[in-house]
C-alpha cells in the first residue's frame, strides 16, 4: 500500500500568515469618524441641582430593548405612578445642563472680556486623531479669528514626534557656520601654507637686510677711497697754479685793479688745457650707482633699507582659505540648507501649530472641556458679537474631514456710554455792532518826495488791495462802511522833524489819491482819514529781531529802544555798527515806507451795540462721536476743557476712577448720576457709599436694578447684600 504525501510549500503557508496579519490589523485600524459629530462652545453655567430623591434601583435600566426570537425589537419604560394614580414615563436621565446662548458683558477700560466652554464629546477623542479648532469672532459682519485650540490623541502625539525626530536627524546633518573652519576647509594644509609662507617671507627680509648692510660697508669704503684720490688732485691742480704764477698775476689785478697786459686769460686757458689734458688734475672721484659692483646696481639700494615684512592677516587669512576649501562638501550642505523646507515637507506629515493657544495630548476617552477666555477691543462695532466654533478633524492614516459649525453664541456689550448725554450743545456767541478790519501796503515814494506815483514800484498792486478789502468788507451787504483810517509812516534817515511832514504829506496824497480811485463809494471823501506817524522805530525793532544775524544785534536794540533823541540813535548806529547800517538801510527800512489801513464798519440794520446768539457746539459734538466710537482718548483731549457729566463718563471708561468721581459728585442728581457715583465708588473701595447710591438710582428709576445685573461693580454688591432680594419677593408675591 503506498501512501502519498502531499506538502504545501512554505512560501504559500508564510503568504498565509502575512495575510491574516495584515486582516488583523487592518481590523484594528483607525476607527471611522462621526461627520455628524462636532465641537461645541456654550457659555459656563452651572449643572442643575440634582433630585434629592434618589433611584431606588439604580441597578435597573430605565429603557431596555427586548428582540424575540424572529429579531423584532420591542423597547420597555420604566413607569411609576404619581399622586393621583396616573402611570407616567421615568426615564433617567444622565446629566442635565441649562446653558444660555446669550450673555451680557461689560466694557471696560476700552476692552471687553468674552469667554466660553470649548465642548468636545466622547466621539471625537480617539488616540490616532488630532482635532484643530478655531474660533471666529463676528462683529458687525467682520470676522476675525481667535487662537486655535489642537487636541491630539496618543498614537497622533508619537507619530508626531516620530516625524520631528526624523527632521531633526536631518537638521543635525547641516553644518552651522560656527563649525565652517572644522568641517569645510583643509586646516592642515592650510596652516602649512601659512607656516612657509611666514617662513619665506621673513628669510627674504632678513636677506634683504643683509644685503642692505653689505651695501653699506661696500659704499663706505669707495667713499673713503674716492676722498683720498680727490684730496691729491686738488693737492695737484693747486701745485699747478703755483707753477704757473697765479700768484703774479693776482698781485697785479689787486695793484690796478685790472689786467693790464692780458695775461690771465692767456694762463687760464693754459691751465684748463692742462688739467683736462692730465687725470691727475681733473679726475674727481664720486660714488655712482654706474660705476658700482653690479649686484649693487638694484633700484632698491638707492632708496635704503625698508622693513616690509608682512606676515599673513586675519583678512588675508579668509582670502586664502578659498584655496583650502572642501567644495563637495560645502556643496552638501548647503543642498541640505537649501532643500530644509522639502524635506520638512517629505518628513513631517502632521506640522505643529505653533500659534495654537493650546496644544494638549488625550490619553484617555470621554468628554473633553476647555475654559476659553478671550479679550476684545472695543470698538464702534462691539455694541454686539457673535462666536462660533468650527475646525477639522485628522487621523494617523491621513484621513481628515471638516467639522460642522458650532452653536452661535451672542455677546451683547454694555459699556458706560449708554449713559451719555447726548443732548445738544450749544456755546453762547456774542456778536458786537461795530467791527474793524487792518491791512498794510507798502506805497514806495522818491527819497524825500511825496507825491504820490502809481507807476512807481508796486504802487498799483499795493493799493488794489484796498479797493479788494472793501469789496470784501460791503459786497455782501453784511457790513456798512464808517470810515477808513490810512496812517503812512518812514524810515528814520533824516531828521525827526522832516521825517513827521513826510509822512503826513505822504497820508495825504494817498488819500486823495483814494478818493478819485473811490469815487463810486457815497461820502468816500469824508471817510478816508489820513495820518502821520513818522519815523517807525518799534517796526524797526520788530525787523531787526527777526532778521539781523550779528553779535551786536543786542547793542542795536538797545539803542533803538533808548529814550534819547531820535536822530541821535539813528547817528549812533551808523557811526558805531557800520556795516549792521548797511543792512539795516537796504534791507530793512524799505519795510518801514509802509501804509496801514483800518477799516471801521457797522453791520447794517444793527441798533444795539452787541446781541447774544446761541449755535450748536460742533466741536462738542465730534467729541460724543468718538466716545461712541470708543475712541476715549481722542475724545478726552476734547472733553477735558468742558470738565462735564460726558467728560466724567470718559473719565471712567479710560480708568480715571478719582477725577469721574470729583465730577459726578457736582453734578445734578439724576438716576444716571448716582448709578455711575456707585460704579466708581464701588471701583475706589467706597462700599457703602456704592450701595447707597445704587439704591438710590434704583428708586428714581428701577430699570437701574435689571442694569445693575450688568455691571461686574454693581453686581457683586448686589450678591453680597442681597439688594434685589426684597424686590424679588415683592414680585412673587404679586
Amino acid at each position: 500500500m503506498n501512501i502519498r504525501i502531499i506538502t504545501i510549500p512554505f512560501f504559500y503557508l508564510f503568504l498565509a500568515v502575512v495575510l491574516l496579519i495584515t486582516s488583523l490589523f487592518s481590523s484594528c485600524s483607525t476607527q471611522r469618524m462621526d461627520k455628524e459629530a462636532r465641537a461645541n462652545i456654550h457659555l459656563p453655567a452651572q449643572p442643575v441641582e440634582e433630585t434629592k430623591e434618589k433611584v431606588r434601583d439604580k441597578k435597573r435600566p430605565s429603557v431596555i430593548d427586548m428582540k424575540d426570537r424572529h429579531g423584532n425589537v420591542t423597547t420597555y419604560v420604566q413607569t411609576e405612578k404619581d399622586k393621583y394614580g396616573n402611570t407616567q414615563l421615568a426615564v433617567q436621565l444622565k446629566e442635565v445642563t441649562v446653558t444660555a446662548k446669550m450673555k451680557n458683558v461689560p466694557e471696560r477700560f476700552g476692552k471687553v472680556d468674552v469667554d466660553f466652554i470649548v465642548s468636545v464629546p466622547e466621539e471625537l477623542i480617539n488616540s490616532k486623531w488630532q482635532l484643530n479648532l478655531t474660533p471666529h469672532l463676528i462683529k458687525a459682519d467682520q470676522i476675525s479669528d481667535f487662537e486655535d485650540l489642537v487636541i491630539s490623541g496618543d498614537d497622533f502625539r508619537k507619530l508626531q514626534q516620530k516625524q520631528y525626530a526624523e527632521f531633526d536627524r536631518y537638521l543635525s546633518k547641516i553644518i552651522p557656520d560656527s563649525l565652517f573652519d572644522e568641517y569645510f576647509v583643509k586646516t592642515g594644509a592650510f596652516h602649512r601654507y601659512i607656516a612657509n609662507y611666514n617662513k619665506s617671507e621673513f628669510g627674504r627680509v632678513h636677506k634683504d637686510s643683509l644685503d642692505h648692510a653689505g651695501y653699506s660697508k661696500y659704499k663706505t669704503r669707495l667713499n673713503k677711497r674716492y676722498e683720498f684720490f680727490n684730496e691729491k688732485m686738488y693737492r695737484n691742480r693747486n701745485w699747478l697754479k703755483k707753477q704757473m704764477s697765479f700768484s703774479g698775476i693776482k698781485e697785479r689785478y689787486e695793484y690796478f685793479d685790472q689786467d693790464t697786459v692780458h695775461i690771465a686769460s692767456v694762463y687760464n686757458k693754459r691751465y684748463n688745457q692742462i688739467v683736462k689734458l692730465l687725470p691727475m688734475f681733473h679726475l674727481l672721484r664720486e660714488f655712482s650707482p654706474e660705476y658700482t659692483l653690479w649686484k649693487y646696481r638694484k633700484d632698491k639700494y638707492t632708496v635704503g633699507f625698508i622693513n616690509d615684512y608682512k606676515p599673513v592677516t586675519a583678512a588675508d587669512s579668509v582670502f586664502l582659505k578659498k584655496r583650502f576649501l572642501k567644495d563637495r562638501q560645502i556643496a552638501k550642505n548647503q543642498s541640505l540648507i537649501d532643500n530644509k523646507h522639502i524635506a520638512f515637507a517629505e518628513m513631517v506629515k502632521f506640522p505643529k501649530n505653533e500659534k495654537a493657544r493650546l496644544d494638549t495630548v488625550i490619553y484617555n476617552k470621554g468628554k473633553f472641556e476647555y475654559y476659553y477666555k478671550q479679550q476684545v477691543m472695543a470698538d464702534e462695532d462691539s455694541r454686539r458679537m457673535k462666536i462660533y466654533l468650527d475646525g477639522y478633524a485628522q487621523s494617523i492614516s491621513g484621513d481628515s474631514h471638516l467639522l460642522p459649525h458650532s452653536d452661535t453664541l451672542d455677546y451683547v456689550v454694555s459699556s458706560m456710554i449708554q449713559f451719555l448725554d447726548t443732548t445738544p450743545r450749544y456755546m453762547r456767541k456774542i456778536i458786537e455792532r461795530k467791527a474793524m478790519s487792518t491791512l498794510r501796503a507798502n506805497v514806495t515814494f522818491k527819497t524825500g518826495k511825496y507825491d504820490m506815483d502809481i507807476d512807481l514800484g508796486d504802487n498799483r498792486s499795493e493799493l488794489e488791495k484796498v479797493q479788494d478789502m472793501l469789496d470784501k468788507l460791503t459786497g455782501t451787504g453784511e457790513f456798512v462802511m464808517d470810515s477808513i483810517s490810512l496812517i503812512a509812516g518812514c524810515s528814520p534817515e533824516g531828521s525827526f522833524r522832516s521825517n513827521m511832514l513826510l509822512s503826513k504829506k505822504r497820508a495825504e496824497s494817498i488819500s486823495k489819491y483814494l478818493e478819485g480811485e473811490l469815487s463810486d463809494i457815497d461820502g468816500i471823501k469824508s471817510m478816508l482819514k489820513p495820518y502821520p506817524k513818522g519815523e517807525d522805530w518799534q517796526g524797526l525793532s520788530k525787523l531787526v529781531t527777526d532778521s539781523l544775524e550779528s553779535g551786536n544785534k543786542q547793542v542795536i536794540l538797545d539803542l533803538i529802544a533808548s529814550d534819547t533823541d531820535p536822530d541821535k540813535k539813528e547817528t549812533d548806529i551808523r557811526s558805531k555798527y557800520p556795516a549792521d547800517y548797511k543792512y539795516i538801510r537796504e534791507k530793512l527800512y524799505p519795510h518801514l515806507r509802509a501804509v496801514d489801513f483800518t477799516f471801521h464798519v457797522h453791520r447794517a440794520g444793527m441798533v444795539k451795540d452787541t446781541i447774544h446768539t446761541t449755535e450748536p457746539d460742533m466741536v462738542y459734538a465730534g467729541s460724543i462721536e468718538l466716545m461712541k466710537k470708543r475712541k476715549y482718548a481722542e475724545a478726552l483731549s476734547i472733553l477735558h476743557e468742558y470738565n462735564d457729566y460726558n467728560t466724567a463718563i470718559c473719565l471712567m471708561s479710560l480708568g480715571y476712577d478719582q477725577a469721574a468721581y470729583n465730577i459726578f459728585s457736582n453734578e445734578p442728581e439724576t438716576a444716571n448720576s448716582e448709578y455711575l457715583l456707585a460704579v466708581v465708588a464701588s471701583r475706589l473701595g467706597k462700599a457703602e457709599e456704592a450701595v447707597t447710591r445704587y439704591l438710590h438710582s434704583v428708586e428714581l428709576d428701577p430699570m437701574k436694578r435689571w442694569r445693575g445685573t450688568l455691571d461686574p461693580e454693581i453686581n457683586k454688591l448686589i450678591k453680597a447684600y442681597n439688594l434685589n432680594q426684597e424686590v424679588d419677593e415683592d414680585d412673587n408675591n404679586d
